[in-house]
C-alpha cells in the first residue's frame, strides 16, 4: 500500500480545484466490531439491489472498527491471522474516502462558480441593454429619425430586439412605429431625400464607436464564459478518472 505522504502527495494536485487539501494520516481504530449488526446484513441483496445507502451506513463502523482484540466466539482463540487481512480492506477504504469527500467538495464549489457566472452574464447583459438605449436615445436626440444603425440591429439581435420595427419595403430598422410610418411615407412613396450631410456624418462616427465598443464587450464575454465552462468540463473528467486509477490501484494491492 502508498505511504501516507504519497497519498498526500497525489491528493494535492490541483485537478481537485482551489482547495487545501488536508494532510492524510490513518486513524487509529477504539471502536468494537459490531458483529450483530454485520450478521443482519444481507449482501446478496444489497448486490442485487445495488443498495448503496446501505453501504454508506456501515462503512464507518466496517472502516474504522479495531480487530485487534477479536476472538472466535467459539473457541475463544485470537481471530485467524488470515481474516486479519481485513484490515488491508479497512486501509483501502479509507484511502480512498478522501478523494471522493474532495471530489464532492469540488462539484459543489463548481455548481457555485456556475451559478455566479450565470448571475455575471444577466449583469452584463443587463447593462448592454442600458447602454444599447442610450445610444438609441443619442441617435434620436440628434434628428436621426428614429432610424436604427445597422450595427445597433446586430447587437440587439443578441440581447432584445423586441421593441424594434423593421421596414417590409427595406433593410432599415426603427425604434418605434411611429418612426417606421414616417419613413415609408417620406421613402416609399416616391418622395426623394438627400444623402446626410457630412456633420450629421460626423456625429454619427461618436455612436459607432461606441457600439464597437459594446460588440467587443459582449464577444469577450461569450468566450470567457465559454472557455470557463470547458475548464469546469475538463476538471470534473481528470477528477473522476483520478479516482477511477486510485480504486483500481487498491484493488490491485490488496
Amino acid at each position: 500500500m502508498q505511504s501516507s505522504a504519497a497519498t498526500t502527495e497525489g491528493l494535492s494536485s490541483p485537478l481537485f480545484g482551489a482547495y487545501t487539501l488536508p494532510a492524510f494520516k490513518f486513524q487509529l481504530r477504539h471502536e468494537s466490531v459490531d458483529w450483530r449488526r454485520i450478521s443482519a446484513l444481507d449482501v446478496e441483496r444489497v448486490v442485487r439491489e445495488l443498495d448503496v445507502a446501505t453501504l454508506q451506513e456501515n462503512i464507518a463502523g466496517v472502516t474504522f472498527c479495531n480487530l485487534d482484540g477479536e476472538t472466535c466466539s467459539r473457541c475463544g482463540q485470537p481471530v485467524d491471522p488470515v481474516l486479519l487481512k481485513v484490515r488491508l480492506a479497512q486501509l483501502t477504504i479509507e484511502y480512498l474516502v478522501l478523494p471522493n469527500v474532495c471530489v464532492c467538495a469540488s462539484v459543489l464549489s463548481l455548481q457555485s462558480q456556475s451559478l455566479n457566472i450565470c448571475k455575471q452574464q444577466q449583469r452584463i447583459n443587463y447593462d448592454l441593454k442600458k447602454d444599447i438605449r442610450k445610444v438609441l436615445g443619442v441617435v434620436k436626440h440628434r434628428g436621426g429619425r428614429g432610424r436604427v444603425l445597422p450595427s445597433v440591429t446586430a447587437l440587439l439581435s443578441k440581447s432584445d430586439s423586441s421593441f424594434l420595427k423593421q421596414c417590409h419595403l427595406c433593410d432599415k430598422t426603427f425604434m418605434n412605429a411611429t418612426f417606421l410610418r414616417g419613413h415609408i411615407q417620406r421613402r416609399h412613396a416616391g418622395m426623394a431625400e438627400g444623402d446626410p450631410t457630412g456633420k450629421q456624418k460626423k456625429q454619427e462616427q461618436p455612436v459607432e464607436k461606441v457600439l464597437e465598443e459594446l460588440q467587443a464587450k459582449l464577444k469577450w464575454t461569450q468566450e470567457e464564459l465559454e472557455t470557463q465552462r470547458e475548464a469546469e468540463r475538463q476538471r470534473r473528467l481528470q477528477e473522476a478518472e483520478i479516482i477511477r486509477q486510485k480504486e483500481i490501484e487498491a484493488k490491485k494491492e490488496f
